[in-house]
């Protein structure tokens, strides 16, 4: 299968990128390595590569944001591949800065094309240390075109929280009709006249083909979860990189703490006044 020009240019960029730059990667950070953003500090990594993705996590390079980091490197697949990266980690909001985390923001720049095609970033949020749900977001891809490319989720602030994300990127291998030549001849009489009741059948074939692609094309245009994309067609399919960014707020015993100072400067203002 020819790869598309568009996907082959976004993963020359992606194997170019990552293998040009230098400083924090995944394999400092599955080795034990810390990250520290701001008030926030990422650790306890664990990083997982399968199937088409680049095995070598020191390809992938870890660029602070000013409010999160960015992970760059090479996910790509074509041609009926698939390939996945797990990465789990902790996030902790240091005590001296009295702040906490409430908002989340993933993105990336994944792109499909072709029959059964799609990439895909999804991540879930877990309270530490009862491990209870916090929020999710994702984003996606797919080869009929659907996509969204930034998601959001806000929740209560919490101060540490450990976060699964899964990368995945998955191509479709396409497929082509046709049908040999012995079909052509089949239910031909000895003076090469077609028979009915044959082109009858062959008829109804086309038609069945027929419906079931617009029935395949109907689900594709329903899709609305990242999970379902492998219904709607193939190709490839890549990402070359993928933002994580954090809101940080005061936390809550913070806030009462400014507020009740506030409310005694606002006493003691009225106080001189009087």
């Amino acid at each position: 299968m020819r790869v598309p020009k568009t996907i082959g240019v976004a993963v020359a960029l992606a194997v170019g990128i990552a293998g040009g730059a230098h400083g924090t990667t995944l394999a400092n950070l599955n080795g034990g390595q810390s990250l520290t953003v701001g008030s926030l500090t990422f650790s306890d990594f664990t990083i997982t590569p399968t199937g088409s993705v680049d095995p070598n996590l020191a390809d992938y390079t870890v660029q602070t944001l000013s409010d999160g980091f960015r992970i760059v490197g090479n996910f790509s697949a074509i041609n009926g591949q698939q390939g996945d990266m797990l990465i789990s980690y902790t996030v902790s909001a240091s005590a001296a800065s009295r702040t906490a985390v409430d908002d989340i923001t993933l993105a990336f720049d994944g792109a499909a094309q072709g029959a059964h095609s799609g990439a895909t970033v999804s991540e879930d949020l877990f309270s530490i240390p009862d491990g209870n749900s916090i929020a999710s977001a994702n984003v996606f891809s797919t080869g009929s075109g659907l996509f969204q490319k930034v998601d959001t989720a806000t929740f209560a602030p919490v101060r540490s929280f450990t976060v699964e994300k899964d990368i995945l990127v998955t191509a479709g291998t396409g497929s082509s009709g046709g049908s040999g030549g012995d079909d052509n001849d089949q239910g031909k009489d000895d003076n090469g006249q077609g028979d009915d009741e044959h082109n009858g059948d062959k008829n109804r074939h086309h038609h069945d083909k027929d419906m079931d692609h617009r029935e395949d094309h109907d689900l594709c245009e329903s899709v609305h979860h990242l999970k379902e994309f492998d219904a709607c067609g193939g190709g490839a399919a890549t990402i070359s990189f993928v933002d994580q960014r954090f809101s940080v707020v005061p936390e809550p015993g913070s806030l009462v703490l400014l507020s009740s100072g506030l409310m005694g400067l606002f006493g003691f203002g009225r106080k001189r006044k009087s």
